[in-house]
Formats: C-alpha cells, structure tokens, sequence
C-alpha cells in the first residue's frame, strides 16, 4: 500500500456511538478507580477534589451521549469532538498528578490512536498535533507526582524531555498503523458491500426468471386447449361447409 493512498480518505466516516460510550465508561471506571487507590489507600497527597470535579464533568458528558444523542453513528465531527474533549480532560487530570512524570501520561494516546482506526486522516492530524502540544506543556508545568511526604521523584532534565518526544515518535507510528488498518478495513467492507449487492440483484434476476417460468408453465396449459378447441372447432366447420355442398348438389339434382 501506497503511503499517500492514507491520505486520500474522505470526511464520510461514521463512528458507533455505542464504541464511543463503551470506550468512555471504561476510561472514567479507570480513572475514578486509579484516584481513589491512590488517595484514600496509599495516602498520597494531591489534588483530590479537582481531579473528581474533571471526572465528574466526563461522567456528565457521556450520559449525554448516551441518552441524548438519538442518532446510532456519529459522524466525524462530532466524534472528533468528543474525544478531543476526553484528551483535554485526561490532559487535566495528568496535570494535577505528575504530569510527564505520572506512568500514566502514555494514555494521551489513545484518542488519537482511535481516531487513525475509525475517522478521517484530517481528524487524527488535528488530534496528534493536539496530544503533541499537551505533551510539551505537561514537561514545563505539572503538580508534584503524588508520593508519600518523605519520597519526592527527581529526575535529571535531558530524561524529562526525552519522555514526550519517545511518546511523540511511538504517536506517529501507531497513528499510520491505525490509519493503515482502518483504510484496509474500510476497503472490505466496501468490497463486501458491493459483492452483497451483486448477489443481490443475481438473486433478483433468479427469483423473475422462476416466476417467468412459473407464469410460462400457467399459460402454456389455458393456451393448448384453446389450441385443441380451435383444431376440433376448425374441424367442424369443415365438414359442416363439405355437408352443405352436398345438401346443394342433391337440391340442383332434383330440380
């Protein structure tokens, strides 16, 4: 496959939206869980209180797209809209937990990697670069990684800015597998559509020709006998006209 053959998809893609809402509740499950471990059974310090109101706000958002949203699919806007939003959240919560420092921080990626899977090229562009730039602002500015009061993590600067361009290169590779694997994948379904359709209409063709003949077989019977009646009708008058020519002969004769 051509590199460029990624980039000539189209905007004409549509998301389930109960992948969306799956994918959603699974990362909020995780995220409520992960913070309360780290509060209330590790008791480690850190912003409690906000990173709940952050969850809080995204448990909010889903149930709305659960409930009011009527529609099944969700076209490419819309869906980049909602995981650029749970990007930003995450991006929040790593904010208030360590930042680049938090293990974490390699969850950034996966809206993104989701986007090369089920969207458009143009939306997983828009999201890469977006992850890219919450990388570079979570090494500059971040809360001290949560840990206990006498454990305080440092780490030499050449190694803190090596985490986001690591994060940033294992980005690019994953997001042109992903756009690699859904631009296949959009291709077998199209052919499975287009083979479903061509069955469909042979099954078509089939189902008039049995009825051609089925309507051929029902005529053909009416059609014989009115051929056999018209034979033995012609054959009547015949011998009514040879019968006549008789009875006027034997007239002529007599007189």
């Amino acid at each position: 496959m051509k590199l460029l053959e990624i980039f000539k998809t189209n905007d004409d893609i549509w998301l389930d939206k109960k992948t969306l809402v799956v994918l959603r509740w699974i990362a909020i499950g995780g995220q409520f869980i992960t913070i309360s471990f780290v509060y209330f059974v590790l008791s480690f310090n850190f912003p409690f209180f906000y990173c709940s109101i952050i969850i809080l706000f995204g448990i909010f958002t889903n149930i709305f797209l659960q409930f009011n949203e009527k529609k099944n699919l969700l076209s490419n806007l819309s869906s980049t809209g909602y995981l650029t939003y749970d990007l930003t959240q995450l991006a929040l919560l790593i904010f208030f937990t360590g930042g680049i420092t938090n293990p974490f921080v390699l969850l950034l990626l996966i809206p993104a990697v989701v986007s090369s899977t089920f969207l458009s090229v143009k939306s997983t562009i828009n999201l890469s670069f977006i992850t890219a730039v919450f990388l570079l602002v979570l090494t500059i500015y971040y809360f001290p990684l949560p840990a206990s009061n006498d454990l305080h993590f440092h780490v030499p600067n050449y190694y803190l800015y090596g985490i986001p361009i690591a994060i940033i290169i294992g980005l690019i590779f994953l997001c042109y597998f992903g756009a690699r694997f859904g631009l296949e994948t959009r291709k077998r379904t199209e052919a499975l559509n287009k083979l479903e359709l061509v069955l469909a209409k042979e099954h078509e063709l089939k189902s008039i020709g049995v009825q051609a003949a089925a309507a051929a077989h029902s005529l053909s019977t009416p059609l014989s006998t009115i051929k056999l009646v018209s034979k033995e009708l012609e054959k009547e008058m015949q011998n009514n006209n040879k019968y006549s020519k008789d009875i006027k002969l034997l007239n002529t004769q007599a007189l």
